[in-house]
């Protein structure tokens, strides 16, 4: 593997005269494109965040790929200017505790920053997601779990293990129950008045509660839940199109590539980019290629699914997820003073779905479903809050259940929507 730890990023202010209207994402890349010699080629839209990243060719004919942000009003905390800025921070400091993990960090040459803008390139890495090997093959959950594990110890035991701190109290209901709250707003602006006013709903059937009124009645049982211990801030957005696996013939478990990490420098539960993997597979990753099929009647509520099928490799892989992390000997170790590790992924993951839908508003880029069609910002937005909503409002009920939580049968309430 090539090692980054000593590629350096050129980090330049660009001034230039604010456009009539102010920036728009065309004319801020028409600065950097000006800026930085690029010739610029097509729209990468995989992505998740309100970035417009392009295909680009550099001076010297170089491949490249280019990620702009013009942030727009009411973008969700980690879609600003602020969070995109200090991913670079992030990685420099993980070159200094965890030089193992930072290797596998896509090097940034540059990175450039405007009023009311920010841009930064990567060289071009010929790759898949971490999910691909689940849409290729019907073998593909075997080769997803090779890959998954050189990941696992390079962002957890290489990465996350390099420091350890004590975790502050209240941890786990301000940076993974808060996370949702904050952006609740966001929401009751965007959704229908009478779903987000509602103190009670039926989602698939199920009778629920608003998802703030099950976090309040939840409040009591975070202290059990909550890390003793937090550690290096390896990454905070492990999902699975941030992680780029060589396509290479013959490339080793171990030969891929990390991007976007969250932006932030403060020690972090390696538990939640767990959690952050599985919600790609089970709800995020399947309704950015499909959309949701949402329909409401007055005598039975609202069903949410996906649009259209996905891959079976998607359900194979969420079923086996928990058990291959508790077999994992490392992990083991890892948190063998953490028994209720696997209840806060659960936890994690549920908030990750319910917290998405604001962010889905924040994403302004086109999303193509399988057969051509588009789905809006809100209809995303709407199908994470109902999916979120019926999850923690299960996870709230087994966790009060003297048996405790089985993993099965609450994920099988997503798995059984994947068509």
């Amino acid at each position: 593997m090539t090692d980054h730890r000593h590629v350096m990023t050129d980090h330049r202010h660009v001034t230039r005269a604010r456009p009539p209207g102010g920036w728009t994402d065309a004319a801020a890349l028409a600065a950097v494109a000006d800026t930085l010699g690029l010739t610029v080629g097509a729209e990468i839209l995989d992505g998740g965040s309100p970035a417009r990243v392009h295909r680009a060719t550099g001076p010297a004919g170089e491949e490249l790929v280019v990620k702009v942000l013009v942030p727009a009003p009411g973008a969700v905390d980690g879609h600003d200017l602020v969070s995109f800025r200090h991913k670079l921070r992030q990685i420099d400091l993980l070159r200094s505790v965890a030089p193992r993990l930072a290797a596998h960090y896509l090097p940034v040459p540059q990175a450039l920053d405007g009023d009311g803008w920010a841009a930064c390139t990567t060289p071009f890495y010929d790759s898949a997601d971490l999910a691909a090997p689940l849409r290729e093959s019907p073998r593909g959950t075997r080769e997803f779990f090779r890959r998954y594990a050189a990941l696992l110890q390079a962002l957890v035991l290489d990465g996350y293990a390099a420091r350890s701190h004590p975790a502050p109290a209240g941890h786990l209901a301000d940076v993974v129950v808060g996370r949702f709250l904050r952006r609740l707003p966001l929401l009751a602006r965007a959704l229908p008045g009478e779903l987000m006013a509602a103190e009670r709903l039926t989602v698939n059937g199920v009778p629920c509660r608003a998802p703030q009124l099950v976090l309040e009645r939840l409040a009591g049982r975070l202290a059990r839940l909550a890390p003793a211990r937090l550690m290096a801030p390896a990454h905070g957005d492990a999902n699975t199109r941030n992680v780029l696996l060589s396509t290479r013939p013959g490339a080793a478990a171990a030969d891929f590539r990390l991007i976007d990490p969250r932006g932030s420098v403060e020690p972090w539960d390696p538990v939640y980019d767990l959690a952050k993997t599985l919600f790609s597979l089970s709800v995020w990753d399947p309704a950015l290629r499909t959309g949701f099929a949402v329909r409401r009647t007055a005598e039975h509520g609202y069903r949410v699914g996906f649009r259209q099928p996905v891959f079976p490799g998607y359900r194979a892989a969420i079923r086996a997820f928990l058990p291959h992390l508790a077999a994992h000997e490392g992990l083991s170790d890892l948190f063998r003073e953490d028994p209720g590790w696997w209840e806060r992924l659960l936890l994690t993951h549920d908030l990750h779905v319910l917290a998405e839908a604001p962010c889905r508003l924040s994403d302004r880029k086109p999303k193509p479903d399988l057969r051509g069609g588009n789905s809006t910002p809100a209809e995303l937005a709407l199908g994470h809050y109902l999916l979120g909503t019926l999850l923690i409002n299960d996870l709230a009920a087994q966790l009060a259940r003297p048996a405790g939580v089985d993993p099965a049968t609450h994920l099988a309430l997503v798995t059984d929507q994947l068509p």
